[in-house]
């Protein structure tokens, strides 16, 4: 998939109203005639560019898993800055979530395929391989933490951090930054230097 600041400015156009369709209107609302509507472009302009259902739904999700992957990469460098820090991972990780929650068509959108996913392996690995980034971020906090684990621990935690993210779509807006920094506190204690189970 062709980064998103490489795209053309039509292809953008049409694969972020591609996520907005698809996060309010779910997978089978995930039209040509639907996208076309969503950005204001004229009828059959979406079908100019991905020309089969598949094709846009394939474009689509690689748009999505990239950038959920690059707020994902930033956030390990934010860590990195400060290892073993677990009030800065708190803090990092939860603002990388509000942002998300802040932004949630693209959540959602991520959410409705991984639910697809579960009926389409194509679609599996790219969501896969988007995951496993988060799992390391994970584990290091695991390492520097200096706690032994298995990569079945880290898989399981990154589990947990969806329920969290899920959780917080659920609740109104005004509550979810609590309960996202609750989350974490809770989730991540146990994996820092100092930081006993709860």
């Amino acid at each position: 998939m062709t980064e998103p600041s490489q795209l053309s400015a039509r292809r953008r156009q049409i694969l972020d109203a591609a996520v907005t369709v698809l996060a309010t209107q779910g997978w089978r609302g995930l039209t040509h005639r639907a996208i076309d509507r969503a950005a204001g472009l004229p009828e059959g302009s979406s079908s100019a560019y991905y020309r089969s259902r598949s094709a846009l739904q394939a474009a689509m999700a690689a748009y999505v898993v990239w950038q959920l992957a690059a707020d994902v990469e930033t956030l390990a460098t934010e860590l990195d800055e400060r290892p073993g820090d677990h009030d800065h991972a708190v803090a990092a990780i939860g603002a990388t979530f509000r942002r998300w929650l802040d932004e949630s068509d693209l959540l959602t959108a991520r959410l409705e395929l991984t639910m697809a996913a579960a009926r389409d392996d194509d679609l599996a690995v790219q969501l896969r391989d988007s995951r496993q980034s988060l799992t390391t971020i994970v584990d290091d906090i695991m390492v520097r933490g200096g706690h032994a684990h298995s990569g079945a621990v880290s898989a399981t935690i990154v589990a947990a951090l969806d329920g969290v993210l899920i959780s917080a779509l659920l609740r109104p807006p005004a509550q979810r930054a609590d309960f996202v920094a609750d989350s974490l506190d809770l989730l991540l204690g146990s994996l820092v230097e100092g930081r006993p189970t709860q």
